[in-house]
């Protein structure tokens, strides 16, 4: 999860313009690409902080969670979205490969949560 939490920060803060070619946006969206990369980018610095620090996820559970929670709400936007249930008239568009990231992302941090319970709850 961290791995994915550096690609889009490097994507969004160094490579936006690839990001907003890639979701049809003209290039005065790169500022708000941007905005977005600085929102994730702590998950990413925290994530190595966390994968690096001597007792590990010990206590950090506010940091699963949070993951948690923001993975639950993507992916139900992210899927309402694909299935054209909301924003059909925005002329946006999202992917197969949006969803299987954010399910991919939600299963891992249920997982991780479930797994790592003795230790990041204390």
């Amino acid at each position: 999860m961290t791995a994915l939490f550096g690609i889009y920060t490097f994507r969004a803060l160094f490579a936006p313009e690839g990001m907003a070619k890639e979701f049809n946006m003209d290039q005065s969206s790169v500022y708000m690409v941007r905005v977005l990369g600085t929102f994730v980018a702590p998950f990413f610095l925290i994530g190595i902080y966390l994968i690096f620090r001597p007792n590990g996820p010990e206590g950090a559970w506010v940091y699963y969670n949070l993951i948690f929670i923001n993975f639950v709400i993507l992916s139900i936007y992210d899927t309402t979205f694909y299935l054209k249930k909301i924003d059909q008239d925005k002329g946006a568009k999202n992917s197969v490969t949006d969803l299987a990231v954010n399910t991919f992302t939600l299963i891992a941090s249920i997982i991780l949560i479930l797994g790592l319970s003795d230790k990041i709850y204390l």
